[in-house]
C-alpha cells in the first residue's frame, strides 16, 4: 500500500529518484547527532527524493533511520583493526542503488537542491564523471526545519556567515554507479581515500568536475572529541596512505579537469587556481620534506647567536 503525503494528490505520480546517497554516520549522540540529523533531513527534502543508505551498526542510527524510512546496512567488511572499509561501502551502494548515479556524502553536510541538478547535468553531459565541490563551514548548534522555502531563507545567510573551506577537504562525491569497483581497501575516516578517488579519476581519463560555482554544500562545524584513534598519523592512516603510492597523487579539488559553472554549463578547468594546483603541491611537498633540515639549521643559528 502506498502512503500519500498531505501535499501529494492521489493521482499524482511519485518521481523516481535520480540519485542514491550513501554515508557512514557516527553515533547519533550529542552535537554530532544533531548535525547528522540536520544533514540527512536536508537530503530527504531534495526533489525527487533520493534513496538514502546509511552504513553503521549503532542502535541510534537504526532508530533514526526507521523513523524516516532510510535504509541501514549494518554488515560492512572491516580491516584487521575492525574498522569498516570504504571500498565495501562503495560496492554495496552500487548493488543497492536506485538509478544510475550515486553520491557518497559526509554525514555532516547539508545539501541543497542544486546537488540534484548537478547530478542531472553531469549525467547528460558524460557517461563517466566525478562531481566534487568545496564546502562552506558554518556553526549550527540546533535542529533545523526543512519546510518549503528553507533554502531561500537560510542558505544565503549560512554562506555569508560561514567560510569557504580549502580545496583539500572533499565531502561530496557524485558519480555513475560501478565507477569505483576497483577501490583499494581503505579504512573509513582514516585519511587519503578521498585524495585517491580524485587522482584515480583523472588517471583513468574520467572527467573530474569542480562544481563549487554551482552547488552549495554546508558543512556543520564540529570538534573531533568522538575520535578514539589518531585518524591522521595512526597505523591505519599509514596503511591508507600506502595506496596513494606517490606524493604527487594526493589530489585536491583544484586538480579538477572540468568545472560546472554557475549557469549550469560544463567547461574546461582553466582558471589560475587549477593551473597552480601542481606547482602548489610541489612547494608544499618540498616544505614538508625539508622541515627537519630547516629546523636543525634554525636551532644552529640560534645557538650561534646566543652562544648556547
Amino acid at each position: 500500500m502506498n502512503v500519500v503525503t498531505p501535499s501529494q494528490r492521489v493521482d499524482e505520480p511519485v518521481a523516481s529518484p535520480i540519485l542514491t546517497i550513501f554515508s557512514a554516520p557516527k553515533a547519533f549522540a550529542g552535537h554530532v547527532g544533531i548535525i547528522q540529523e540536520n544533514a540527512i533531513r536536508s537530503w530527504l527534502s531534495l526533489k525527487p527524493t533520493p534513496k538514502i543508505i546509511l552504513f553503521g551498526d549503532d542502535a541510534g542510527t537504526a532508530g533514526f533511520a526507521r523513523g524516516l524510512g532510510v535504509q541501514v546496512v549494518t554488515a560492512v567488511e572491516t580491516n584487521s583493526h575492525g574498522t569498516p572499509l570504504v571500498s565495501n561501502m562503495f560496492s554495496q551502494a552500487d548493488s543497492l542503488a536506485v538509478g544510475d548515479v550515486v553520491a557518497f556524502v559526509s554525514a555532516d553536510i547539508i545539501l541543497t537542491q542544486r546537488s540534484i541538478e548537478a547530478a542531472r547535468i553531469a549525467k547528460q553531459w558524460s557517461p563517466r564523471f566525478l562531481l566534487v565541490a568545496q564546502r562552506h563551514d558554518a556553526d549550527i548548534r540546533k535542529p533545523m526545519e526543512f519546510d518549503p522555502g528553507w533554502e531561500e531563507r537560510w542558505v544565503p545567510d549560512a554562506v555569508a556567515g560561514g567560510k569557504l573551506h580549502s580545496p583539500g577537504a572533499i565531502d561530496w562525491f557524485v558519480y555513475p554507479r560501478g565507477q569505483y569497483s576497483d577501490m583499494p581497501p581503505f579504512a573509513i575516516g582514516r585519511t587519503s581515500y578521498d585524495n585517491w578517488i580524485l587522482w584515480h579519476t583523472v588517471a583513468t581519463g574520467v572527467p573530474l568536475i569542480d562544481a563549487t560555482s554551482f552547488v552549495t554544500l554546508i558543512h556543520q562545524n564540529h570538534d573531533y572529541s568522538h575520535a578514539t584513534v589518531d585518524v591522521w598519523d595512526g597505523e591505519e592512516a599509514r596503511e591508507n596512505r600506502r595506496w596513494i603510492r606517490h606524493w604527487t597523487n594526493y589530489y585536491r579539488i583544484t586538480h579538477a579537469t572540468w568545472m560546472l559553472r554557475a549557469d549550469g554549463t560544463v567547461a574546461r578547468a582553466s582558471a589560475l587556481k587549477y593551473r597552480l594546483a601542481r606547482p602548489k603541491q610541489l612547494v608544499s611537498h618540498a616544505l614538508r620534506a625539508t622541515r627537519p633540515i630547516r629546523t636543525r639549521l634554525r636551532t644552529w643559528r640560534l645557538s650561534r647567536r646566543y652562544g648556547a
